[in-house]
């Protein structure tokens, strides 16, 4: 938190969209997400598709799965 600002969004990943002048995430934290639990594939790629657009290059997604988390690497492509 080198900048002091600390923002959270508690939204269904299929509504979620930055909003006008926000500015991108350096992380993002995805609880008790459905749609990246693997069950519905294509759901998964949508969500993980608008995560991708919220973040900076580089951006980090960590998914509470249990532990240890897991973290996603959208940036190396994202799972077909």
């Amino acid at each position: 938190m080198a900048f002091g600002s600390l923002d959270f969004r508690r939204v269904a990943i299929e509504d979620f969209a930055l909003r006008s002048g926000d500015a991108l995430f350096d992380i993002a934290f995805a609880m008790r997400v459905g749609a990246l639990d693997g069950r519905h594939p294509e759901a998964g790629r949508a969500a993980l598709a608008r995560i991708k657009a919220a973040l900076r290059p580089h951006g980090r997604l960590f998914i509470d799965g249990g532990d240890p988390l897991k973290e996603i690497d959208l940036f190396r492509g994202l799972p077909s």
